[in-house]
């Protein structure tokens, strides 16, 4: 009795601690991932990297979904996941070197699981893309741009808060300074993953 008593221990612990190792996953930067985490439990991301010295390779896609059922793609889908790790997140996409200019700059574990450790944690709870050629960071909704910073076309922000048609959002630069400003619903674009 006291050995199958003991085995049923050892056996809620080894379950116990199996739900303690599976970290749940938290908006951030992690490398050249920004990673948010929908109110739905759902992500939103965009990776990118780049290599070179004056002739620059790039290679970037976005990713939204279900984390452990994603959908990739910049110019085709592909499938993947994310989960977290001990100081970050493991990204999957077994064909993500398929992904415009990847193959040469993204690192081959991407298939299997390429880990990425956080450089920033965030509060955001999405990810848009900015479709004004320029957009001003107001302080308030409908407020002036005086002299306000401003983000372009193609930008891909952070979103903290929407609220009335707009967006809160944050930017940051290839310095890693953070700006943050509220634009309009015209001057941007929610992820859309394409249908598979």
């Amino acid at each position: 009795m006291i050995r199958f008593l003991a085995m049923g221990v050892l056996s809620l612990c080894s379950v116990a601690s199996a739900f303690a190792g599976s970290a749940a996953l938290h908006s951030g930067r992690y490398e050249g991932l920004m990673l948010a985490v929908t109110p739905e439990h759902q992500v939103e991301g965009f990776y990118s990297e780049a290599m070179g010295e004056g002739v620059t390779r790039r290679c970037a896609f976005y990713l939204q979904g279900q984390p452990e059922a994603l959908t990739t793609w910049l110019d085709a889908a592909y499938p993947g996941r994310v989960a977290a790790s001990s100081d970050g997140v493991t990204l999957t996409v077994e064909q993500g070197r398929q992904h415009p200019g990847c193959i040469n700059v993204l690192m081959p574990e991407i298939a299997t699981g390429l880990e990425l450790t956080q450089t920033a944690n965030k509060k955001w709870i999405g990810l848009v893309t900015v479709s004004a050629d320029k957009a001003y960071l107001l302080k308030t909704p409908g407020a002036k741009a005086d002299k306000r910073p401003y983000i372009v076309k193609d930008d891909v922000v952070g979103v903290l808060a929407f609220k009335d048609g707009w967006a809160q959002v944050e930017f940051i630069n290839a310095k890693d300074r953070s700006f943050t400003g509220w634009i309009s619903q015209g001057q941007y674009a929610r992820l859309v993953a394409p249908k598979s």
